[in-house]
């Protein structure tokens, strides 16, 4: 099976960009709450894109699909961290920073 990626550079123009920002920060939270909640001892409750999105009405003012492929990452790496047959073990997860590099994968 051949896989292609395609890298794109984009030149948004002001509400555009925006637009990413917002999408950006949200995709942030969603990731640093699913680590947040993935990390504490007791009371583990996973909350999907819907949950989070009806919790927050700003998370409204972005693409669904973004939020929920962020989602579909963050179960991958739930399922490698408890693969035992796993050869090298994965640490924990870590937050998102805004200084870091900023990206968004969408299928």
């Amino acid at each position: 099976m051949i896989q292609k990626a395609y890298k794109f550079r984009i030149y948004p123009n002001k509400t555009q960009k925006v637009l990413l920002s917002k999408t950006f920060g949200c995709v942030r939270f969603a990731w640093n709450q699913w680590v947040e909640n993935f990390n504490k001892k007791e009371d583990k409750v996973f909350k999907n894109t819907t949950a989070l999105r009806q919790e927050f009405e700003w998370m409204k003012e972005v693409s669904y699909g973004a939020i929920q492929q962020k989602e579909r990452d963050f179960q991958e790496f739930k399922n490698q961290f408890f693969n035992s047959s796993r050869k090298k073990k994965l640490g924990r997860p870590s937050f998102k920073s805004q200084r870091n590099k900023q990206s968004n994968r969408l299928f």
